[in-house]
């Protein structure tokens, strides 16, 4: 048995990618995770083969129970929670522990450079400490813990899987837009329409001839959307109502269900909704990974991280309003500018690749000891 158990809710996209990788992969092999309650519930999408449970009360006779009965081949940790009396019972089992995205909230209390001593027996379980920065690491390394077992791999988080299309329609749409410059407003809120049309208004400026693709975050909204477009000057077609873009067309509402996939290959520049308005915001790596560079707002939960290691590396742009973002559009919008900007987030988010195709590698090697010994 594989054992993956996430420690907190900003591991949850991360666990259930390393999930589904290694249910893939596993050849038959149980997958166990556990969680606190409220994480299993966001974990209900994992392929039903996998085993979920609550990890036992942390003492040591229930440690050992819940391991006895379990018997895991491996462990892989992701994220805190980490549980002393648990962690021990692993050691003393022998059992071979692997602690991702490991980070000093949790582990070293303050700004005290000693990690407390219950804390310092659970990180010393791990054969392999794979920490989210350089920081953590290096305090973990003062601390006492062994250098040989800590790595500074940076955050490792959910695989960017590549949102499906539909080839026949992305070959119409590119021939329909031709060599306009185009930029994409992704799942926006309600309170949102009228800045991005205010921004085109602005971008449009310099480029008479670009185009507002926009998705609504209420798909069923694709009338409004257009009125309100419509209210401020912008010529608007609307895809539910069968329309193609033309030349003449400054907006087209893409309004029909699952298609951020074609919009997001259709085009180099992406403003994530909601970033604005605090509505629900989608993760930027899924534009990204499709060659579409990203705009945002100051509003970032729950993919603050995503948007951090976008920007660290330049693959993205923070607006705090509608003139800043059609200053960003304007400025942004030239092959170079949004090539440049997509390679560079697609390079970092599929920087980690190798490092979880080994802490797979490895969990499975394991496994498979395990399953093969007499």
């Amino acid at each position: 048995m594989i054992w993956v158990h996430c420690g907190e809710a900003d591991c949850v996209a991360s666990t259930r990618s390393l999930v589904r990788r290694l249910v893939d992969r596993s050849d038959g092999m149980d997958v166990l995770v556990t969680a606190h309650p409220a994480l299993l519930e966001q974990l209900d999408d994992v392929p039903p083969s996998v085993i979920k449970d609550m990890p036992p009360a942390d003492s040591p006779t229930r440690a050992r129970t819940f391991l006895d009965h379990r018997k895991p081949s491996t462990l892989l940790w992701n994220g805190g929670d980490l549980r002393p009396a648990l962690l021990r019972a692993v050691a003393a089992s022998d059992v071979p522990a692997t602690f991702m995205n490991a980070r000093v909230a949790g582990v070293i209390a303050g700004a005290s450079r000693w990690i407390p001593g219950a804390a310092k027996a659970a990180v010393q379980a791990f054969d392999t400490i794979l920490t989210a920065d350089g920081a953590t690491a290096t305090r973990l390394r003062r601390g006492g813990v062994s250098a040989d077992k800590v790595r500074a791999t940076g955050p490792i988080l959910e695989d960017a899987t590549p949102l499906p299309h539909d080839a026949n329609e992305l070959t119409v749409m590119v021939e329909a837009l031709g060599a306009r410059p185009v930029w994409f407003a992704a799942n926006i809120d309600a309170a949102e329409v009228t800045h991005m049309a205010a921004a085109h208004l602005a971008a449009s400026r310099k480029s008479h001839r670009m185009m507002l693709l926009i998705t609504p975050a209420d798909i069923e909204s694709g009338a409004k959307v257009a009125a309100i477009l419509r209210e401020t000057g912008l010529k608007t077609g609307i895809r539910s109502e069968g329309d193609d873009p033309t030349a003449e067309m400054q907006a087209y509402v893409a309004d029909l269900p699952d298609e951020l996939g074609l919009w997001y290959r259709t085009a180099p520049l992406t403003f994530v909704g909601g970033t604005l308005s605090g509505g629900d915001v989608t993760s930027p790596y899924d534009p990204i990974i499709l060659g579409s560079a990203v705009v945002h707002g100051t509003r970032k939960a729950p993919h603050q991280t995503r948007f951090d290691r976008l920007a660290s590396v330049e693959a993205s742009r923070e607006i705090r309003s509608a003139s800043e973002l059609g200053i960003a559009v304007g400025t942004l919008l030239s092959p170079e500018q949004t090539a440049r900007m997509a390679l560079a987030g697609w390079e970092e988010i599929t920087r980690t690749a190798e490092i979880t195709n080994d802490i797979i590698e490895t969990a499975l090697a394991h496994a498979d000891g395990e399953r093969s010994a007499p």
